[in-house]
């Protein structure tokens, strides 16, 4: 459900903010779980498939507690995440591994969201504000 959830909200984000930095997705599946989940939401995105969690170690990102998957605050935001159209789905990978968000420029982290729980959702309009200020780099160099 937030897994849909993000990635709808980002291909909008991306799609109507001038300037916005590419996305590029790691997702826990195989490359046919990851064609036919993108497929439905976003065709064109970037994605990688990290069934190995090589990545996700890499960032840090670990699993989460009873409280981070189905605390009040996640039934709050499945809630929410409902009424714009989104469902539970059938897990791939580990659903206890808690997301990830980073803005990297030049192996740098600019920005990243530590989500509190797995309903977490940033303001996605906001990670423009951590762009370099350098009018020589493009978007699609971060």
């Amino acid at each position: 459900m937030f897994c849909r959830e993000t990635v709808k909200d980002l291909r909008h984000v991306s799609q109507t903010t001038p300037g916005y930095p590419s996305v590029l997705f790691f997702f826990q599946g195989n490359l046919q779980e990851g064609q036919a989940f993108f497929d439905k939401l976003w065709p064109e995105a970037r994605a990688v498939s990290d069934s190995a969690l090589h990545f996700y170690r890499a960032f840090g990102l670990a699993r989460g507690g009873l409280r981070e998957m189905f605390g009040p605050e996640v039934w709050l935001r499945g809630a929410e995440a409902a009424l714009k159209g989104h469902s539970i789905g059938t897990p791939v990978g580990d659903p206890w591994i808690m997301p990830g968000a980073f803005l990297i420029y030049q192996h740098t982290i600019l920005w990243q969201h530590t989500f509190r729980h797995a309903g977490d959702h940033p303001d996605w309009l906001r990670l423009v504000q951590y762009l370099p200020k350098d009018p020589d780099v493009t978007t699609e160099e971060i």
